[in-house]
């Protein structure tokens, strides 16, 4: 097909677009689209068109404006032409849920890939990976007592078996940590173990496990199944991942509400025997996924690079608006702004939307392991996530000394452009996202701090993740203060070193993290 064939179908395809939504594509859309070359539009499918049209974006104004210190321009752009919340609202309504390893899945990489070249990145790729993905099937989950059977509404935690069909005794379990089977360990072989997803009446300052670390002491215990009540009211089912290495594990997991929970708990409390029956059927295998790398080459040090990443995958009970598409749109936009502002970074921006994060932070353990074999790894400066945070009043830094130092006086630059920022410093290792992959690499790790609400915090990998959770402004104030913290630390001389092995060991685990990590068979200390 020649240019102008391809011209003709991209104007028949805008004027479908029109008649099917009946929305105005933005009026600078001919024109940016002549400027790209035949392949580059080729990737803006029809199935996404409208979300190539939202890209556009209008920032002349900006670009007269040289002489402004270049966070300032940045900041301008990214508040005054934000397109992360357009572009999220299109793929909540178009899209759906980004399982990996679906067509939603490869339908969000694809839109995220045209979005990219649209907002004219200068580099701009896939970095495919494979890897065993799963996917939900069907369960059923029955109490009994007695002669008479219950019928309650679940769902199945991630990587629980293929097939599944059991019936055992209920045992109450608490909040399901160490403690907790440690004192009735003699009772948990055999049994399936009720355990709170949350912490219920634990002493102050005790800190919780993640599901999967509960699930792989209720493994180690002996149960025969996992019963998680979510703690979150109003009943609302949760997933996610019951495994702490990505593989399936022996023994089913289903979650029920917090309501029904409650109930059996009380049941059991007033020693009424139950015991359960699970039924359920998934499908584990590889899959093929793609994570989306795009980035602005640094005219000073292009070899150093800071790394800005979200995962884009989302569980497929809603559409994954908050976790984790308000991070991952956003990352989008900060890209978008830093080219739109005529900004060019010292050192390379390098935006990464990660697949797999769900079942077992795949994309991202895929994409070091690549940087790892070919010696690229030392050349990550530091990596800043974003996974379910917006409007940022500070970050969390984890590095060897002077990184927090950095990132202090980097939180002073933003506060003297924008005083509402607090500016809040933490120093706290943290795992189970993206980061966790690179500080286990050495590489230092930024996450922001954020406060989204109870609210939100109550629908992660539920059915009630949608849009309407989000604030527009929270995205745009991601795009800002997470834009200009890239844009500072890409602008610094010298920034501090990555951590050497025994004083990465060392400060995990002061963290408390030792214990995690030897549940997933990553402590190597």
């Amino acid at each position: 097909m020649n240019v102008a064939e391809t011209k003709n179908n991209i104007a028949v395809r805008d004027h479908a677009v029109r008649e099917r939504t009946g929305l105005p594509l933005a009026p600078r859309f001919p024109r940016i689209m002549s400027r790209l070359n035949t392949a580059q539009q080729s990737r803006c499918l029809p199935s996404i068109a409208l979300a190539c049209a939202i890209a556009i974006f209008s920032h002349a104004g900006v670009h007269g404006q040289r002489g402004l210190d270049p966070l300032r321009l940045f900041e301008q752009e990214a508040r005054t032409n934000a397109q992360g919340y357009s572009w999220l609202k299109w793929s909540t309504e178009h899209i759906g849920h980004r399982l990996t390893g679906t067509a939603n899945g490869a339908r969000a990489e694809e839109t995220a890939d045209s979005l990219f070249r649209l907002s004219r990145l200068p580099v701009v790729g896939y970095s495919p990976f494979t890897a065993t993905a799963w996917t939900r099937g069907s369960v059923m989950l029955s109490v009994r007592s007695g002669f008479a059977l219950e019928h309650f509404a679940s769902v199945a935690l991630a990587h629980s078996p293929d097939s599944a069909s059991l019936d055992a005794v209920l045992l109450d379990v608490g909040n399901g940590l160490t403690e907790d089977l440690e004192r009735i360990a003699d009772l948990v072989p055999g049994r399936a173990v009720l355990m709170n997803l949350g912490l219920v009446a634990a002493p102050s300052g005790t800190p919780n496990l993640h599901r999967s670390e509960k699930a792989a002491l209720a493994i180690r215990y002996g149960a025969s199944a996992i019963v998680f009540v979510n703690n979150v009211e109003g009943g609302i089912l949760l997933t996610g991942t019951a495994s702490v290495n990505g593989s399936a594990i022996p023994i089913p997991a289903v979650c029920i509400t917090s309501e029904e929970g409650g109930a059996l708990r009380g049941r059991l409390a007033a020693g009424e025997a139950l015991s359960v029956q699970i039924k359920m059927n998934n499908r584990s295998g590889p899959v093929e996924a793609r994570n989306v790398v795009a980035e602005i080459p640094g005219t000073r040090w292009p070899e150093e690079v800071i790394l800005v990443g979200g995962h884009l995958d989302s569980w497929d009970l809603a559409t994954g608006a908050t976790d984790n598409g308000l991070g991952s749109y956003s990352v989008l936009d900060i890209a978008r702004a830093m080219v739109a502002s005529g900004v060019r970074p010292a050192r390379t921006v390098r935006f990464v939307l990660f697949m797999g994060e769900e079942q077992g932070l795949l994309g991202s353990e895929a994409l070091v392991a690549q940087y790892s074999r070919a010696g690229e790894l030392a050349n990550v400066r530091c990596m800043i996530n974003l996974d379910m945070t917006g409007d940022p009043f500070g970050f969390c830094a984890v590095g060897p000394e002077g990184w927090t130092a950095v990132v202090d006086s980097a939180m002073a630059a933003i506060h003297s452009m924008d005083t509402a920022f607090r500016a809040e410093l933490k120093d706290r290792p943290g795992l189970h996202s993206d980061h966790q992959s690179f500080l286990l690499a050495g590489v230092p790790v930024i996450t922001p701090l954020s406060d989204l609400g109870g609210h939100v915090y109550g629908c992660y990998h539920s059915s009630c993740d949608d849009v309407h959770l989000v604030d527009p402004m929270d995205m745009v104030n991601n795009a800002r203060i997470v834009g200009m913290l890239a844009l500072y630390l890409a602008n610094t001389p010298i920034l501090p070193g990555a951590f050497q092995e025994d004083a990465l060991g060392a400060r995990l685990k002061t963290a408390g993290l030792e214990e995690s990590l030897r549940l997933a068979g990553l402590w190597r200390w």
